[in-house]
């Protein structure tokens, strides 16, 4: 079983379990906000450019699921934009290849990983590399990333239901 895992945002953490060898890291999907000697990316650019990472971490590494962080409440009306845009453009890219997906809420993912669902990143942080010495952790991108991973492998053990509607 080969499991991505995915922090979604316009800073993505992602963490891919194949084979017992995790991968992890953060990606920036930020676009280019302009200046006087360059013009602004199009307002849609870091959808697309999630897009194009996405449909190749699909096709060259070949999970057979996804795992995420389902959130319903942000702290600001952009953020829940930019999660909406980015978790419509993984369930059509997994929803293509016929890929589950499976969504676990932050208090879910936190109370799991640390013992306290109202954990906080730092908590999360020191937890990842409790668990993952052996990674140079980027940001709390990746740790959450990670966090969703370990989450996911410990739930295969009771057959998770995949995400079925949005």
């Amino acid at each position: 079983m080969k499991i991505l895992a995915l922090d979604l945002g316009t800073q993505t953490g992602f963490a891919l379990s194949a084979n017992n060898i995790i991968t992890s890291g953060s990606v920036s999907f930020a676009r280019y906000a302009g200046c006087k000697s360059k013009p602004a990316d199009h307002i849609g650019a870091s959808i697309l450019f999630f897009h194009r990472w996405l449909r190749g971490r699909i096709t060259d590494d070949k999970p057979t699921t996804i795992a995420f962080e389902a959130v319903y409440r942000w702290s600001s009306s952009s953020a829940a934009r930019a999660y909406g845009a980015f978790r419509g453009v993984m369930l059509l890219n997994a929803a293509a290849v016929d890929l589950p997906c499976y969504g676990y809420s932050p208090t879910q993912i936190k109370k799991f990983y640390t013992g306290n669902g109202n954990a906080k990143k730092e908590s999360m942080i020191k937890e990842t590399a409790r668990r993952f010495p052996e990674i140079d952790l980027a940001d709390d991108n990746q740790a959450d990333a990670l966090a969703i991973l370990s989450l996911h492998q410990s739930q295969t053990q009771v057959a998770p239901v995949p995400l079925l509607c949005a």
